[in-house]
């Protein structure tokens, strides 16, 4: 008998000494609007401790699921691709780094975006330490090529999955893993695909190696989940950055007093030196 489908199946790649702040990542997924999914845990190289949690977390929920694996040279794409490939259950696929959280509403709103499109990606919003507030992930906003479509804010249906060239597969040193797989998405000839402005990841940059300990990742967690439950205060926190993204956007249309709109390439050097007259002797 084939396994009971769900609508999402929702990766979370973990490594090493994880097991601080794994009940945070995964708690933001149980805390879904959409409750109709399963979670699949993929371990690269997890030590004992962070075995252990999972296994707590595994017995307290059914719906996730612990694929234990031997450290990889890089991140373990290969054993995603094999869990994917032959484990996972969902219409669509989730991804989600161990150190961020979802809103509530993050695997809501990739349903709206993939019930039409095959590959899809929320906007983040970039938490900022020394201020304690959050911006726009504005790289999301510039393009896909760049260190965006955050592995938090991406997913796939797994039917056009399986059309893939590789998927999942190691990543060349010196590149983006995440960029490397959603490439084969984005050069699909048929793959229509969507990025969406929506911010519904919290995403935690991992800082330079190694990066922050998982003790202060875990205080820094559980502080931003009280700021959640605070509806006013994180409602303040996101109109801090909304002014924060209008605030530059403003100040940058004040710097170009010179715009020229609707012309033909040929007709510009005339319309420039036009314009210029206006305002060097306010002709």
């Amino acid at each position: 008998m084939s396994p009971s489908p769900v609508k999402f199946s929702v990766v979370i790649p973990t490594s090493i000494d994880r097991g601080l702040i794994l009940p945070h990542s995964i708690g933001s997924v149980l805390n879904q609007t959409v409750q109709d999914f399963e979670i699949l845990v993929i371990g690269d190289g997890a030590n004992d401790f962070t075995k252990k949690v999972i296994h707590d977390l595994v017995a307290k929920d059914s719906r996730i699921r612990f694929f234990d694996f031997p450290k990889h040279p890089r991140r373990g794409e290969e054993n995603r691709h094999q869990v994917l490939l032959n484990e996972a259950k969902g219409k669509y696929i989730s991804y989600l780094c161990d150190r961020d959280i979802m809103l509530s509403n993050h695997l809501e709103t990739l349903e709206l975006y993939l019930d039409k499109h095959d590959f899809a990606s929320t906007l983040n919003f970039v938490m900022l330490e020394a201020r304690e507030g959050m911006t726009f992930g504005w790289k999301n906003i510039a393009g896909w090529n760049s260190a965006s479509w955050k592995l938090s804010c991406v997913g796939h249906s797994l039917d056009f999955y399986k059309k893939l060239p590789y998927g999942w597969r190691t990543t060349p040193v010196g590149q983006f893993t995440d960029i490397y797989m959603w490439d084969q998405f984005l050069r699909h000839p048929d793959c229509k695909s969507y990025s969406g402005l929506e911010a519904t990841i919290l995403w935690f940059k991992r800082g330079d190696h190694p990066g922050m300990s998982s003790e202060r990742r875990k205080a820094e967690l559980i502080r931003w989940e009280e700021i959640i439950k605070d509806k006013f205060l994180f409602q303040q926190k996101k109109e801090e950055a909304f002014r924060e993204l209008m605030s530059g956007y403003n100040i940058n249309k004040q710097r170009l007093f010179i715009r020229v709109k609707g012309r033909k390439i040929s007709q510009l050097p005339k319309e420039i030196l036009n314009k210029i007259k206006k305002v060097l002797f306010h002709q």
